[in-house]
């Protein structure tokens, strides 16, 4: 069996970025995890610190790539960031892992991402995009201030709830300052947070951040409560309820045309489940990531997690890219090993497509 080619990109962490928007770049721990599980499906790996060279990287490198396996959150290019290394590849004709650039675009203006879920019937709270000098429309306190355009909670803290208009417009004051972006202004959801994550048309299992439970009290999860909540989070076994929650995430996964891995976040208000935002390049450190953590709990490993994910590209890239052909067999091999060792507990059905539910 001849071997994959498979460039890794990403944004590599060095010393001294311990800033919050260096939040979404990668430390060496998950780059030699990554790279290990790749090469452990039978693959030669090169890790791709994305730069502003990116174009001039991939290029030089496209008759030798055979799959890019991308977990690169960009640089400045604020909504565009996430799409950079999608669309170079698509120009380029090298397959990649993961959502296409108009998935990431979407995704990454976080008002057209709940249009669009909203549009399928996904519930998700009322909003408004405000810069400093905007007036309060149709909304009423409390309300969450976040930027629009960002991802892994940056630019939000403890104080992005607000309970009045002095309070409204220090927080989008800060958003505009910091972010230089307008501020997505939305209901506050005051119920138990649910992260659901999917990779091909397996669901995880569901985690369950009951803020109650974290030190400190907590209502929002901003970097700091994501840093330690990992002992008090907990795992939904598949009730009826945890059911509907899969539906409506496998709605929003859908809808925003996401492809072979994803995490969406959610918050029930009133025994509804509403949606937050997607996480369409969600992390995958390998201990501490929502991902990961999900994984674990049926039993699979990390390396396993990877395998899987490369799998279910490669499958949906084989009729167009011939180039796989002899290169697979062992990645098939684990990914097929390793879902045969986890217990399912029943499918769901969307347009036409049928889900795994993964776990008991």
């Amino acid at each position: 069996m001849q071997k994959l080619n498979i460039a890794y990109t990403c944004n590599i962490r060095q010393p001294g970025m311990e800033d919050e928007r260096y939040g979404e770049f990668e430390s060496p721990v998950t780059i030699a995890a990554v790279a290990t599980a790749l090469e452990r499906i039978g693959a030669d790996v090169e890790v791709i610190d994305v730069g502003k060279d990116i174009y001039h990287q991939l290029e030089k490198r496209k008759h030798q790539i055979d799959l890019v396996f991308n977990n690169a959150e960009g640089l400045e290019e604020q909504e565009l960031r996430e799409a950079i290394v999608p669309f170079f590849c698509e120009h380029l004709g090298i397959p990649y892992t993961g959502s296409s650039p108009k998935t990431f675009i979407n995704k990454m203006d976080k008002a057209t991402a709940k249009r669009i879920v909203a549009y399928e019937g996904v519930p998700t709270a009322k909003f408004q995009l405000m810069v400093p000098g905007d007036q309060l429309k149709d909304l009423a306190f409390p309300l969450m201030v976040k930027p629009y355009s960002e991802g892994t909670s940056i630019g939000i803290s403890q104080k992005s709830k607000v309970h009045n208009e002095a309070e409204l417009n220090a927080a989008i004051a800060a958003v505009y300052s910091q972010c230089e972006q307008a501020a997505l202004v939305e209901e506050f959801l005051p119920g138990t947070e649910y992260t659901i994550g999917l990779i091909g048309n397996y669901v995880l299992p569901i985690l369950e951040i009951n803020f109650a439970h974290i030190p400190g009290h907590p209502q929002l999860r901003d970097p700091h409560v994501k840093s330690i909540e990992n002992p008090y989070i907990s795992h939904l076994a598949w009730t009826d309820q945890a059911r509907n929650f899969a539906k409506l995430a496998i709605t929003a996964h859908g809808a925003l045309e996401a492809r072979d891995y994803n995490r969406m976040d959610f918050r029930v208000r009133e025994g509804q489940l509403y949606f937050l935002e997607a996480n369409v390049i969600p992390g995958i450190h390998p201990t501490d990531a929502d991902l990961t953590n999900m994984c674990r709990h049926v039993g699979i490993a990390h390396q396993d997690m990877v395998a899987l994910i490369v799998d279910k590209a490669v499958k949906r890239l084989a009729l167009r890219y011939p180039r796989f052909h002899d290169k697979t067999q062992l990645l098939e091999d684990i990914a097929d090993s390793t879902l045969n060792k986890v217990a399912k507990a029943g499918f769901l059905t969307h347009q036409g497509r049928m889900y795994t539910l993964l776990g008991k």
